[in-house]
């Protein structure tokens, strides 16, 4: 399967993650293009959106108690979403789960996700880019508007739990 972009993967995804929808879920995007692909997840679930990041949460709610899916691009070596996962079950979530559209077949993320969706899951991977028709690079402005943040003026309009940058 091929993406054409981070909307049409989103919309794939959420497809995928209907069921989740009665739970209530938080959708936490990894940035920065993992955010593009979480604001439509969230959109379609109904669900509030932050990010998050290995040094802490950005969210419009809190985690402790929710079901909370984090959501990126895909999953390489898949370091950063751990690192996020770790994150996020140090906040408090109830249930973690991990999104993305495309995951190495056989990739487990253990005991810090409950479960992991993927709409790909190649043998092997070889690149996360190579599953998208464009995937360019996402200034930190459309991260902010997809949150729904603005543009930085004065580098502290964010609050971030130990980070100082997106």
């Amino acid at each position: 399967m091929l993406f054409r972009d981070r909307n049409e993967a989103g919309e794939l995804l959420a497809d995928v993650l209907l069921n989740l929808r009665g739970s209530r879920p938080l959708v936490l995007g990894v940035p920065a293009g993992g955010v593009l692909i979480a604001r439509v997840v969230a959109e379609r679930l109904g669900a509030p959106l932050g990010a998050v990041m290995p040094e802490g949460c950005v969210v419009d709610g809190d985690v402790a108690g929710r079901t909370v899916i984090v959501v990126d691009e895909g999953i390489d070596t898949g370091a950063t979403m751990r690192a996020a996962l770790e994150t996020v079950g140090a906040a408090g979530a109830a249930r973690v789960v991990a999104a993305v559209p495309v995951a190495p077949q056989g990739h487990s993320l253990g005991r810090l996700a409950a479960d992991l969706y993927a709409i790909a899951r190649p043998a092997p991977l070889a690149s996360i880019r190579r599953w998208y028709r464009e995937l360019p690079e996402v200034p930190e402005d459309e991260v902010r508007a997809a949150l729904g943040r603005g543009s930085r003026r004065d580098g502290q309009d964010w609050a971030y739990a130990g980070a100082t940058s997106l």
